[in-house]
């Protein structure tokens, strides 16, 4: 009884220590699939018109989410409603928006921080909360450089900015004029915290043009003439644009049935194998 009691100790530790270290390496994904949210285009004006009355726009709401903190947004998709979408295609990113800053807009997608912003007009910002992952939430969004691609998407348009300010740009939480118009420029502001939550990191865009949907479909084959006639820079990449429309129809993710596996299979194993090997060493000290 002892030796079962003592071998149980043993494999429940090795067991859950290494599920804790795994899940360090393959928590993105798992995260990513429990909280997702789906994505519905032809509803965004719907639920802006629902969201207005109950936005919250207290900034200070916008911190840092504690490690299992998500676990309280489990299923709670169908009760939230994206007004839009961003997409940072450096990143492999796409994040549902909504309408304020509470919560839990800006722990499983981005809130806006103002009331009355339009896509494609004025400073139209972003805030969520900052993930060590990149592709969850905004983690990631101080590795966005200078002229790279972000894009937002209402029910009828892409609109790509091209990064102005970038590169782990670092300001003080007191800054509220980060959200200030900027006179003759349509920009695109993000904002979280930073990984200790004193900072804030601030990424900006300005807008370069406007492209319906449906437009865009067949522009891989003349994307030399739509940096022509648009007056496109040339850090912007077509391609890379028409790849992430192509994607726009299957917003899923799947289940992460690998991932899953390996978190809780391989310290199983592990845990299984010390075990064993502590009883045949416990068994030879008997003979």
């Amino acid at each position: 009884m002892k030796n079962f009691l003592i071998n149980t100790f043993i494999f429940l530790l090795i067991f859950i220590g290494s599920m804790l270290v795994g899940w360090q390496f393959l928590q993105e994904q798992i995260i990513l699939y429990f909280t997702q949210v789906p994505i519905v285009v032809e509803d965004f004006e719907t639920n802006f018109i629902e969201s207005v009355e109950d936005a919250e726009f207290d900034w200070d709401l916008v911190g840092q989410l504690e490690a299992f903190d998500w676990l309280n947004y489990v299923g709670i998709s169908e009760e939230v409603s994206p007004v839009g979408e961003l997409i940072v295609p450096v990143l492999d990113i796409r994040v549902p928006i909504f309408l304020g800053v509470g919560e839990p807009n800006i722990s499983i997608g981005a809130g806006t921080m103002m009331r009355n912003i339009v896509m494609g007009e004025g400073n139209y910002s972003l805030a969520s909360h900052w993930d060590p992952n990149p592709g969850i939430r905004f983690g990631g969004i101080d590795q966005i450089q200078i002229g790279d691609v972000l894009i937002l998407r209402d029910a009828h348009y892409l609109y790509i900015y091209e990064t102005i300010i970038g590169d782990n740009y670092i300001i003080e939480n007191y800054r509220t004029d980060i959200v200030d118009e900027i006179e003759g420029k349509a920009v695109l502001t993000l904002m979280t915290c930073t990984p200790d939550g004193s900072q804030r990191v601030m990424v900006r865009g300005e807008l370069v043009e406007q492209i319906s949907v449906d437009e865009l479909r067949d522009m891989i084959a003349r994307a030399d003439e739509i940096h022509y006639l648009a007056g496109l820079p040339p850090t912007i990449n077509i391609e890379e644009i028409v790849e992430v429309v192509e994607r726009l129809e299957y917003p899923d993710i799947p289940i992460p049935f690998v991932e899953i596996g390996i978190l809780v299979g391989v310290p199983f194993l592990l845990a299984t194998f010390i075990v064993w090997i502590s009883s045949l060493g416990t068994q030879k000290k008997k003979k």
